[in-house]
């Protein structure tokens, strides 16, 4: 066995760390998205999911709040979505041409997500991202895109910089990104700066210097990839404003806000007006499709034909019945369903914040994040330079063993109980107690 863990982890996780041994040998890696390698204990193979739970090739049950890093916002294999594509299927996977359900699917993004008069499609987050900067730099005529440091925009050169928060507290307040990533080709990112997210004058000092260059500012309007830190109030409203009043057009991200905030995701939260806004995640409740969707005058430039937007699976039909059945649920009696997401994640906020003064717990509604030895009080990425990662490290494998999926980041689905809550609350204080 080349993954050495401690005796009990390697009993509880037999499969997990044989199949992980397995892959290393054809899978580069072993896994096939890099950040899943430092999971604790160890990098987990799961067979099977329902609801708030999931099922290890070794048996082990979990109550499950990673929520695949949160597109499953019914739960685990929601009967209302596998039957959605289940149905699909038997009619047809792709056409590679056009069918009823991407109009259908559409009409319930334009009727349902603030200032989305049009809609595009395609298969990832980072795809739509890609697809978003296009837009917004052919109807602008313009390139220079601002986004913030430590807010994360897919893995594509360009966007995948100035991510992590290796940058230190003395980083500029405005650079040039720095790349994420070897590989990444030379100047990628020459057409992108990175500002300090909540800082307002470096935010004005930017479109100071280059504002008649900004085709658009890009947000997590939430930064949770950063450590969930929500902006300061106003801050919004002034990228908002700085936006218009320069000719700019404002991008949110909401692959992972979008339809968990509330059904109009960010745009409805902080009651802000996004240009064009990026889908994914919770759009289609697990199943991988994404959209993009704006104002009418930003999509002008894909509705008229003049920017080209090519890919066989978009708008598939499987996804499209994917996000029809996921978004129409939520919409169903969506007053009760985000007011009880809200209420489940605040309590469960809080019961994690009285387990132990070490523990930060940084919370918006249903989104939670939880780290031994970090500030309580974080406006920006480079506050965090002083997370405790061995007594993390502790309270993750503590969950785990506890038969709670977490990783120390938090979802909470519309399948998720009282009670669920309550037994994340208690395996929590019993780790905290020993470490």
């Amino acid at each position: 066995m080349s993954t050495e863990v401690p005796p009990e982890v390697a009993k509880r996780h037999r499969r997990s760390i044989a199949s992980l041994d397995r892959a290393r040998e054809s899978v580069a890696g072993g896994v096939t998205s890099t950040v899943r390698t430092a999971a604790r204990p160890v990098p987990l193979y799961f067979d099977r999911g329902l609801g708030t739970r999931l099922w290890d090739v070794d048996g082990n049950e979990y109550v499950d709040f990673l929520l695949s890093y949160g597109p499953s916002i019914l739960g685990q294999a929601s009967p209302v979505v596998a039957q959605a594509i289940a149905a699909q299927a038997a009619r047809g996977m792709t056409f590679g041409s056009q069918h009823e359900l991407e109009i259908e699917a559409a009409e319930l993004l334009t009727k349902v997500v603030p200032n989305a008069d049009r809609a595009i499609f395609s298969s990832t987050g980072s795809e739509a991202v890609a697809a978003a900067l296009r837009v917004v730099r052919a109807a602008t005529g313009r390139s220079l895109v601002l986004k913030f440091q430590g807010h994360y925009h897919g893995w594509f050169d360009g966007m995948f910089a100035s991510v992590g928060n290796s940058m230190g507290t003395e980083q500029a307040i405005i650079e040039q990104p720095v790349p994420q990533t070897i590989g990444s080709a030379p100047g990628a990112a020459a057409d992108v700066i990175a500002v300090r997210w909540n800082d307002e004058d470096a935010l004005v000092a930017a479109f100071d210097q280059y504002g008649s260059s900004i085709a658009a500012v890009i947000c997590e309007p939430l930064n949770v990839n950063g450590g969930v830190i929500p902006p300061m109030p106003g801050f919004l409203q002034l990228v908002r404003s700085m936006c218009t009043d320069n000719g700019s057009l404002l991008v949110f991200d909401e692959v992972i806000t979008g339809f968990r905030l509330a059904l109009g995701g960010a745009q409805e939260f902080y009651g802000v007006d996004a240009d064009v806004t990026v889908f994914a995640k919770a759009l289609a409740g697990g199943f991988p499709i994404s959209a993009v969707t704006g104002t009418e005058a930003a999509m002008e430039v894909v509705s008229s034909g003049r920017l080209i937007h090519n890919g066989t699976f978009n708008g598939n039909p499987l996804g499209c019945a994917a996000i029809i059945a996921t978004v129409s649920e939520l919409a169903r009696d969506s007053e009760a369903t985000y007011t009880r997401l809200h209420a489940l994640g605040g309590q469960l906020a809080a019961g994690l914040a009285d387990s132990h003064p070490d523990l930060a717990v940084r919370s918006v509604g249903p989104i939670s994040i939880s780290v031994m030895g970090d500030p309580h009080n974080v406006v920006r990425i480079q506050d965090l330079a002083g997370s405790d990662d061995s007594r993390q490290q502790s309270f993750v494998e503590g969950l785990i063993a506890r038969g709670i999926h977490s990783q120390g980041l938090w979802y909470v689905s519309t399948e998720h109980t009282t009670a669920d809550i309550e037994l994340a609350i208690a395996a929590a204080q019993e780790i905290l107690a020993l470490v």
